[in-house]
């Protein structure tokens, strides 16, 4: 299968990720803010400077509103609480951040929701009227979940595209912000809810939210989201999860089934997902990164695949400050993203193991990812051993990047490189700082690299 647009980025090897910049205190009537506007071009500099450089795509999670969870499916009020002192708006400096961030290889863009609603926002009468959230069996909407001690409600995809909201609201979310510019956007939880009454089926549902899609890449538009849909009618295989509690109020016999029995939806459509938990080993083998990407969350899957950073996680932990997150993003970029972007680059061909025991999974070009051990190898040649690893960053591997979690001195198996002499830099939240020049011989070359310290070879 073929993708059913052109893309505008390779999300397998692209580094794309979260960022968590403020959430609503709805009882004080403000945003409780993590990172602002300015504070995020100063990571997203730093970030640069630790990745050598290379293309990165950050979505912003609560740039709206009084932040995350608040105002959809709405997105059209930009976080005032973020806003720089000298401009005059917020969305001022949301432009501003935009622009910015180029300088440092990096797609600035936004996390949206499509999927959730809450009836303080302004559009949901209408919402209501238009049969554009999921109603009970008694035809009113019905209140699905709480979030931020609110309640939410589900929007059903067909009432909401057939009532010309869902153009109308994303019309105004491409004026309000440069969504159009970047090319990309992501929509969270973008699960299907149907409806008791009126009636709608998964099919139905499906159907309008590839409408929707269609109607985003229309406007050059690529979608990234939370998970992997593969939904079934009355979501048959999710018995905890609280728009199945939702059915059982008005179907009484819930039929009972498996995600694997469900097709992967929007295959074609959504090019890469964070979470993919419900793809199997199979379905990992058979769809191919360049047609669907993302972060496998089942560790057996993840420690043959690898995945994209996540980034919203480390800097909610450590904070914004580089002395503290910057060990954490190294590690993780130098073990699983170098790799995943690496791995991506080969044909999958055949796997061997189990989910209790682990997997072995065979590429093209002789390369070899063994999850039990966590070695990558082309040719018998060591490039990924645990902690320690020379992996290329670029295609056409005139860069590499050299890491080890314990420290490693000596020589290291080095056969992709297309250059015998490399200048050697270390890589830092400031910048890069010299060192040395390393010379290959015989396949390998000579690296002292220190615990934690990720370290670029740049062909001279």
């Amino acid at each position: 299968m073929e993708p059913l647009y052109h893309w505008n980025y390779d999300y397998a090897k692209t580094l794309w990720m979260k960022m968590y910049l403020a959430e609503p205190d709805f009882p004080n009537r403000r945003s409780k803010v993590f990172i602002t506007f300015a504070e995020a071009l100063d990571i997203i500099r730093a970030v640069d400077n630790l990745t050598a450089g290379i293309e990165k795509i950050v979505y912003l999670v609560g740039w709206q509103g009084l932040g995350h969870d608040d105002c959809y499916p709405e997105m059209e009020v930009v976080n005032e609480a973020l806003k720089r002192p000298e401009d005059a708006t917020a969305r001022e400096s949301l432009w501003w951040l935009y622009e910015e961030a180029k300088k440092y290889h990096t797609v600035v863009s936004f996390h949206g929701n499509l999927a959730d609603a809450y009836d303080a926002t302004p559009c949901f009468p209408a919402l209501a009227e238009g049969n554009a959230v999921a109603k009970d069996k008694n035809g009113d909407p019905a209140v699905i979940e709480v979030f931020n001690g609110r309640n939410a409600y589900k929007v059903s995809y067909k009432g909401y595209y057939e009532s010309g909201l869902f153009k109308k609201n994303w019309d105004r979310f491409c004026e309000v912000t440069p969504v159009r510019q970047t090319g990309t956007v992501h929509l969270d939880n973008f699960c299907i809810a149907q409806s008791l009454n009126p009636y709608t089926s998964v099919e139905d549902e499906d159907a309008a939210r590839n409408k929707m899609l269609d109607y985003i890449a229309s406007l050059g538009i690529d979608v990234t989201t939370e998970y992997t849909y593969r939904e079934l009618e009355w979501r048959a295989d999710s018995p905890e999860h609280p728009i199945r509690k939702f059915y059982a109020t008005g179907v009484k016999d819930l039929p009972e089934g498996r995600f694997e029995d469900a097709p992967v939806r929007s295959l074609g459509r959504i090019p890469a997902s964070w979470w993919t938990s419900g793809m199997t080993m199979d379905d990992c083998m058979n769809i191919p990164p360049s047609l669907y990407a993302g972060h496998l969350t089942g560790k057996n899957q993840l420690d043959v695949f690898y995945g994209t950073v996540h980034g919203e996680d480390i800097w909610r932990k450590f904070g914004n400050d580089p002395v503290d997150w910057a060990p954490e993003f190294t590690r993780q970029f130098c073990t699983l993203q170098v790799p995943y972007a690496y791995l991506n680059r080969y044909q999958r061909e055949s796997y061997t193991g189990d989910a209790e025991h682990g997997y072995t999974v065979y590429f093209s070009g002789g390369v070899v990812s063994d999850g039990k051990t966590g070695r990558i190898t082309k040719n018998g040649k060591v490039l990924k051993d645990g902690g320690d690893v020379l992996m290329p960053l670029d295609d056409e591997n005139k860069a590499f990047i050299a890491y080890s979690e314990a420290g490693k001195a000596g020589e290291w198996e080095i056969p992709d490189a297309a250059f015998q002499e490399a200048d050697v830099f270390a890589l830092t939240a400031d910048g890069s700082i010299p060192r040395e020049t390393a010379k290959i011989e015989n396949g390998k070359v000579r690296l002292d690299v220190p615990a934690g310290q990720a370290l670029l070879l740049r062909a001279k």
